[in-house]
């Protein structure tokens, strides 16, 4: 299996755990809907998408409705700081890495 086909397959993964954790349809992470319930799964999901994958901003983007690079980053530094100042949140993401971890 060539390594595109790898990360699409990581990245389909990563979103369905996380959908799965906070019980909200994949398809909602893929989607423009900006409620709570979803942005924060979505964020959580394209930050451990950078960390498990050699995507670029833009290849995240692609897979999360289109959203642009600079969204991307946005999420990534939002998830980095509310990591820092929840530590259940730590914990979550601390699991979730490992559980994809090669």
């Amino acid at each position: 299996m060539n390594e595109p086909r790898l990360r699409e397959n990581m990245i389909k993964s990563i979103q369905e755990a996380v959908a799965h954790l906070f019980g909200v349809p994949v398809e909602e992470l893929r989607q423009e809907n900006n409620s709570r319930v979803v942005v924060v799964p979505r964020q959580i999901a394209m930050f451990l998408t950078k960390q498990l994958t050699d995507a670029s901003l833009s290849d995240i983007g692609r897979h999360f409705g289109g959203r642009h690079h600079t969204t991307v980053m946005h999420s990534i530094a939002r998830i980095q700081e509310l990591r820092r100042s929840d530590p259940a949140l730590d914990r979550t993401l601390t699991k979730l890495l490992r559980e994809f971890a090669p």
